[in-house]
């Protein structure tokens, strides 16, 4: 008689991790990305499998954000931290002139909760033309949606993800802000 198993919940393995440098994109597989300039600071958005990298660079100092499906780190060289995404978290940091905060939460939602759900985000992130990327599901991993909501300002950047896992009725969402402290 088969055994009831219960799903593995993918956050498991996603986790937030802070560099204070440079990731080369050969380390992720890129499905959308992006560039932003502004006079006080450099930025590159990646949407990444299963996630996303966000690099700040203020001047010669860098902060990454990578968010991932995955239990180690991508290379240690650089490294800050490392904060599993699981349930509600709040981060802030200040460093060389950088100063950041991430919130992230995870819902588990019912099938029917999550089917609306992924559909309310998928035609939010078509109406307003964000960057939006979907994998399709694998015989390891169901199929999964991500999206970036990017507010570029002068001195800030603020990016906003949703990180929909369908294999296990999984929402990840986070609100993140990059600022150049002021001296």
């Amino acid at each position: 008689m088969p055994t009831n198993r219960t799903k593995q919940r993918r956050s498991s393995g996603l986790t937030l991790t802070l560099y204070q440098r440079l990731l080369h994109p050969e380390l992720f597989n890129i499905l959308a990305q992006e560039q932003v300039s502004r006079r006080a600071y450099d930025a590159d958005i990646w949407l990444v499998e299963g996630g996303h990298v966000v690099t700040f660079t203020v001047g010669k100092h860098t902060l990454a954000e990578v968010i991932v499906n995955s239990n180690s780190p991508v290379t240690d060289r650089g490294l800050i931290q490392t904060i599993p995404c699981r349930g509600e978290r709040y981060h802030e940091m200040s460093q060389n002139g950088i100063k950041y905060m991430i919130s992230t939460q995870e819902e588990q939602l019912s099938q029917p909760l999550y089917d609306a759900t992924r559909n309310e985000i998928a035609a939010y992130a078509a109406k307003r033309e964000l960057m939006t990327a979907e994998t399709p599901g694998t015989s390891d991993y169901g199929a999964a949606l991500s999206v970036l909501d990017i507010e570029r300002r002068s001195h800030e950047l603020l990016v906003q993800s949703f990180h929909l896992f369908d294999d296990a009725q999984l929402v990840i969402k986070t609100q993140g802000i990059f600022e150049v402290e002021k001296a």
